[in-house]
């Protein structure tokens, strides 16, 4: 080690405060990327020992131009700064990988079990299915292959129409009559030409054979499917999931709740899917979803549309509010999906409210009783 030459990562401040009393430095470390600080009260040989980590001079040339540091001790050093990821061996920070260079990056921030490289690698290599190709589950996707991902499995029964102009990411003039599935596939491709793409142009159904439309090497099912409500898709695919012990994530983004989190399904690490829609059944169990009938169905044509009945679909959204809800999703399914050691299975779904600019937290719960959950 000392005769290799390190540097402070450019993502680190050091922020530096003197107790003249104590005759002590203490060193805070603020890391850019995650907002994390990390703080060491120290002398100021090893203060000077860290400023001259500048990637030009070897430790070696650093402890004989000072000469008064002890060998076991900047071992140690040495080994916690490399531990918190907050110096680099600089012949080792060649990063070929223009496309990902900021992400691993972060992820070098992020995930201290490994490099950013490897975790990005980890990334890459996992397969999702997404079920449900609306405005919520593309961006969700849209983003996990902005990321990295390879492998991804979609299932969606609609076919694009112009309304869809409105909300939906992917949204293209010539896509118009073209299936969902198809139409987000060709997006994807044009993000990343080397990705593999399996699509179903069905409508999940309860008697629905998962087992055709899942593969058993799946690192992750999302379920964006909303009809005819998100709660009966939910337990279908969920209990499917579990069944398979693939881990199942429940977007947020529906009916009134255009601006939520969803929650992660893996027991018994989390809540499984019937106490997770037990907790909701019995927070909500006063409220039931009303839908609006009209008698024309809206057009932006000057020529009447001759439609009696049409059903809007539930409340109104817009764009940002469902770009709003995928990104807050992806935070937590990226995170889980790097496979660190340090990632949280407290299942809390939060949700923005535009109105009062307040962001609310509903924490799922295990049931009692529950033999999946309490094995």
């Amino acid at each position: 080690m000392n005769s290799k030459r390190y540097k402070i990562k450019e993502t680190v401040d050091i922020f530096i405060s003197e107790d003249e009393q104590e005759n002590t430095i203490l060193l805070t470390f603020h890391i850019m990327t995650t907002r994390d600080r990390i703080e060491i009260k120290t002398n100021k040989n090893v203060a000077s020992f860290i400023a001259s980590l500048d990637g030009e001079k070897s430790i070696d040339d650093i402890i004989h131009s000072m000469g008064n540091l002890r060998l076991d001790e900047i071992s140690k050093l040495m080994e916690f700064l490399l531990n918190q990821h907050l110096i680099f061996d600089v012949e080792n920070k060649e990063n070929d990988n223009l496309r990902f260079s900021r992400q691993i990056t972060f992820w070098d921030d992020f995930v201290l079990d490994r490099s950013g490289k490897e975790t990005q690698s980890i990334l890459e290599n996992k397969k999702i299915v997404l079920f449900g190709c609306g405005t919520v589950g593309a961006k969700i996707i849209e983003i996990l292959v902005r990321a990295g991902i390879n492998n991804a499995t979609l299932i969606d029964y609609k076919s694009m129409s112009a309304s869809n102009a409105v909300r939906h990411c992917y949204y293209r003039d010539e896509y118009i009559g073209k299936p969902k599935v198809e139409a987000l596939s060709e997006f994807l491709t044009k993000i990343n030409k080397n990705i593999k793409i399996h699509t179903s142009f069905e409508k999940l159904v309860p008697n629905s054979d998962l087992s055709t439309l899942i593969p058993d090497d799946a690192d992750l099912i999302i379920n964006t499917c909303d009809e005819p409500y998100i709660g009966h898709t939910s337990l279908k695919l969920g209990r499917y999931a579990q069944s398979k012990n693939i881990p199942f994530y429940v977007a947020g983004g529906f009916d009134a709740h255009l601006m939520s989190s969803g929650e992660l399904i893996f027991p018994p690490r989390t809540p499984c899917i019937d106490c997770a829609q037990n907790t909701f059944s019995k927070a909500l169990k006063e409220w039931k979803p009303v839908y609006s009938m009209v008698e024309s169905q809206p057009s932006t044509s000057l020529t009447p549309v001759q439609s009696n009945h049409y059903i809007p679909g539930g409340p109104g959204g817009l764009a940002m509010m469902s770009g709003f809800s995928a990104n807050l999703c992806c935070m937590q399914l990226l995170h889980f999906l790097l496979d660190d050691s340090a990632f949280s299975y407290n299942n809390h779904r939060h949700e923005y409210l535009p109105n009062s600019g307040l962001m609310t937290q509903f924490e799922l719960v295990k049931q009692n009783g529950c033999k999946i959950c309490n094995g």
